[in-house]
């Protein structure tokens, strides 16, 4: 009996296949190399959490790998000026898992929010990209200050393309829902908060500065001296203080001020300029003194006496702040909703327990937040 596909089969010529049999038989055997595959990609899934293809996070829409939450955890370290292996096991743990959340939160935000897409976002991305350049002095800065974040240019414009679709998304889903705080929200702030409208009494002045080296010999800093004397001098026969402080300051905070400090109050400053503030009359000009930095002298252009903001004074500031409130409770429930409905799962290990502490292991700080707004600095 002749052998192969084909042969016996009733109505076909000896030695002959039929093109339908062989196409069915292309077909099968395809289905079978497809399954065959599958099951060879899931029995051989990765299980181990530091492998880089392990998926710390998933659900509908929704995959994170070890290896992009490495990156978003490395940036988020550079940002704080912290390395891995300074970062006690436990803390690091817990940044993870908070990094993690956000990127599933920005992930199903950003499916949501495509539903009803920001048709513009590509080119509002690169409008604001190219108006944040010109922060920077020149190309070469605004590049290192990319390599330095661990980031590209076209990485950085999908990043604000992506951050415009999501804000559109809040708009459009919950600002129209909230409300505005009320006047009895607005006093019950203000009653419960009274640390929050006190004010030192304050100082603002303007200075200049002649620096001293602390290690200076005498003759250097005699001849210093002699700087900030003549300095004054011309202030006192009637230049602007702006323009000699332009001319002659060394502090680079307030030299292209004219010298201008935002207004301080007591504890802010190093104690001999303080006390040389808080002691001079307002419209009236300082002496030479000396502080750690060098020699200064100083006009004080106002002072306001310490008191207790009023109601009317701060209820604009309040009724802001009681609205972002409103807002970040509205989004975390919004997430809420989406992480439900996408069945977000997270695969991450259980954060590692905190060491106990002991008279041998010292108490260890969290991972610095980034920095609020700083106080005006020492002089």
């Amino acid at each position: 009996m002749a052998s192969g596909f084909g042969a016996g089969f009733a109505g076909l010529p000896n030695g002959k296949s039929s093109p339908y049999l062989a196409s069915s038989m292309q077909k099968h055997l395809a289905l079978s190399l497809t399954l065959l595959l599958a099951l060879f990609v899931a029995g051989c899934a990765v299980k181990d959490p530091a492998n880089p293809r392990f998926v710390v996070a998933e659900g509908k829409g929704i995959k994170v790998t070890r290896a992009q939450l490495d990156v978003e955890v490395d940036r988020a370290l550079t940002n704080f000026n912290l390395s891995r292996d300074k970062v006690p096991a436990a803390q690091l743990s817990s940044l993870e898992l908070n990094i993690l959340n956000q990127m599933i939160n920005r992930q199903i935000a950003l499916t949501e929010a495509r539903k009803s897409p920001l048709t513009n976002a590509a080119v509002l991305a690169k409008e604001q990209l190219e108006k944040m350049k010109k922060n920077f002095p020149d190309a070469k800065a605004f590049e290192e200050q990319l390599a330095k974040a661990k980031t590209t240019e076209l990485a950085m414009v999908k990043e604000i393309e992506q951050k415009l679709e999501v804000d559109n998304l809040m708009r459009t889903r919950v600002e129209p829902a909230l409300k505005a705080p009320t006047d009895d929200e607005v006093q019950k702030f203000y009653t419960e908060n009274p640390k929050l409208w006190q004010r030192n009494e304050s100082v603002q002045a303007q200075h200049i500065l002649v620096k001293v080296d602390p290690a200076a010999d005498a003759a250097t800093k005699a001849a210093k001296k002699k700087a900030a004397d003549a300095a004054l001098a011309r202030v006192n026969k009637g230049e602007a203080f702006e323009k000699v402080a332009q001319e002659v300051s060394d502090d680079p905070g307030s030299k292209a001020r004219g010298g201008e400090l935002p207004p301080f109050s007591k504890g802010q400053m190093t104690p001999n300029f303080e006390k040389v503030a808080f002691s001079t009359a307002p419209g009236k000009t300082s002496a030479v003194f000396e502080t750690p930095f060098g020699y200064h002298f100083l006009k004080v252009k106002a002072k306001e006496a310490a008191k207790t903001l009023k109601l009317e004074d701060v209820k604009n500031e309040i009724m802001s702040h009681l609205k972002r409130l409103k807002q970040g409770e509205a989004t975390r429930l919004l997430l809420e909703d989406l992480r439900k409905e996408a069945a977000v799962k997270i695969l991450l290990p259980a954060p590692v327990a905190a060491a106990p502490v002991t008279a041998t292991t010292p108490p260890v700080s969290a991972p610095p937040v980034p920095p609020s707004p700083a106080a005006p600095a020492k002089k």
